[in-house]
Parts: structure tokens; C-alpha cells; sequence
């Protein structure tokens, strides 16, 4: 397995999990972690053992955001490190075949928020907050955060958010669907572990085509949806863990699911 100096890699059973390490700066995100976490999402997605992934990090605080004191590399514009280095990053949290548990143990921000955001669940402590804070230094949000809480909060809401450079509490962020649970700091990443490994023995071509989903029908016609839903269930109906599972429910059992 590769060493890693901005974060730290570990695999337990069928669940993997990435930890940002930069506490000292709020694992504010510089060039070499966008290389390293790259890196282990890539490793995690192609590893057919896992089946959920753990996002979380060491510290007070997922993610300040953007480490403001690196500068670009040269003849690189801001836009062309946001699309060329966070890009594939935002992508790959998207597309993977696994459950992606954002663990937060605390403050959240910029584009530290937009990596979380674009997880499949999050799991937050409840003293944590949500900042936006772009405004306060004559920018506007970037890797994705303007689309995912602009469905979140709507129009006036979000743009109130953005223009005044605020946060959301965890109590809001629970409220608005941005977190699926509020524990304590000090369990975030336990809470969300064992809720990994709640899922992983969950049927996981399912889990796959759920997530495949619903990362397509939010901008779809209703009758597009249906077809999706449709192409998605005929992958379902014909795996064996779909068997399986009718046969355990007429036997009385669990299903074991093996990703076939």
C-alpha cells in the first residue's frame, strides 16, 4: 500500500478509509494532498474487496478549504487548477462503484465543504458548522459548492449564504439534508465506520446502481427517470444477490451478499 504524507490509508474488511492529516493547517488542501487523496480514491475504487469508503479526517475540522498560501504552478490560472486538479477528485466521488461516508469532525469549509457535499452520506459532529466564507476574500464558491447547496437551500437562501460569506450550524445542515447524522466530535469517524460496515453487507451492485441513480435523475424528465430506474432494476434482477435475497426472505434468513 502506498505512504502517504497528507492523509492517511487504511482498509478494514470492506471498508476503506482516508483521513485527511494537515491538522496543523485545518487540512487546508495543497497540491500534494489533491495528488495524494487522488490517489487512494482511485485505489479504493478499484479494490474489489471494499465496498464502502470513509472520508474523514485528524484534527478539529474536515477541511478549512483551499491552502490560500500556495501559489499555481507555472503558466496555471486558478480556473485550470480547479478543473485539471480538483476536477477529477470531484468526479471520482461521483462515479465510483462504492458508498462514500463523509465523516466531519468539525468545521467544514469552502472547498473542503464542496469534497464532502459530493459524498454519498455525511456523518458531522454537532458542534460542527458549514462556512462559505469565499465572499470575505472577493471570491465565489467553487469545486461544485454553488450547485450542491443551491438544491439544498434554494435561490434566496443559498445566495444569502455565498454574498455574506456565512455558515450553517449542524442542526441546519441536518434540517436541510446536508448531513445525514449529528454525533459528538469525538465519535464522528466510529459512527461513521460502523455505519460503513452497516452498508457493506448490504447487496452491493444495489447500493451501486442507487447511486448511479440518483447522480442522473436530477436533471432528468420524469419519464427518463423511470427508464433509468428500469435499465438499473434489470442489472439488479439478474445478479445472484438478488436470488439470494429472495431466498433468504422465503427461508426466514439473512441474505449474505456477494457482489455477484
Amino acid at each position: 500500500m502506498s505512504t502517504y504524507q497528507t492523509l492517511e490509508y487504511s482498509k478494514d474488511g470492506m471498508v476503506a478509509e482516508i483521513r485527511l492529516n494537515r491538522p496543523e493547517s485545518l487540512n487546508s488542501v495543497n497540491r500534494e494532498m489533491r495528488d495524494e487523496l487522488l490517489s487512494a480514491l482511485r485505489d479504493a475504487n478499484a479494490d474489489t474487496a471494499i465496498r464502502v469508503l470513509v472520508l474523514g479526517a485528524n484534527g478539529r475540522g474536515f477541511s478549512s478549504g483551499a491552502d490560500l498560501a500556495e501559489g499555481f504552478l507555472p503558466d496555471q490560472t486558478v480556473e485550470d487548477q480547479i478543473l485539471d486538479e480538483y476536477g477529477p477528485i470531484l468526479r471520482l466521488l461521483g462515479d465510483m462503484d462504492k458508498t462514500v461516508v463523509a465523516a466531519v469532525p468539525g468545521i467544514v469549509a469552502g472547498v473542503g465543504a464542496a469534497i464532502a457535499m459530493r459524498c454519498d452520506l455525511i456523518v458531522m459532529a454537532d458542534s460542527g458548522s458549514l462556512i462559505m466564507a469565499f465572499s470575505n476574500v472577493g471570491l465565489v464558491p467553487d469545486g461544485g459548492a454553488s450547485w450542491q447547496l443551491l438544491r439544498y437551500l434554494g435561490y434566496q437562501r443559498c445566495y444569502q449564504l455565498m454574498a455574506e460569506g456565512g455558515r450553517l450550524s449542524a442542526d441546519v445542515c441536518l434540517s436541510l439534508g446536508i448531513a445525514n447524522k449529528l454525533v459528538p466530535a469525538e465519535q464522528v469517524m466510529d459512527a461513521a465506520k460502523t455505519w460503513a460496515e452497516a452498508l457493506a453487507l448490504r447487496a452491493p451492485v444495489a447500493l451501486r446502481e442507487m447511486k448511479k441513480i440518483l447522480r442522473q435523475v436530477a436533471d432528468t424528465s420524469y419519464e427518463e427517470a423511470v427508464a433509468i430506474e428500469a435499465k438499473a432494476q434489470k442489472v439488479c434482477v439478474d445478479t445472484a444477490d438478488a436470488k439470494e435475497a429472495m431466498q433468504a426472505f422465503f427461508e426466514k434468513r439473512p441474505a449474505v451478499f456477494r457482489g455477484e
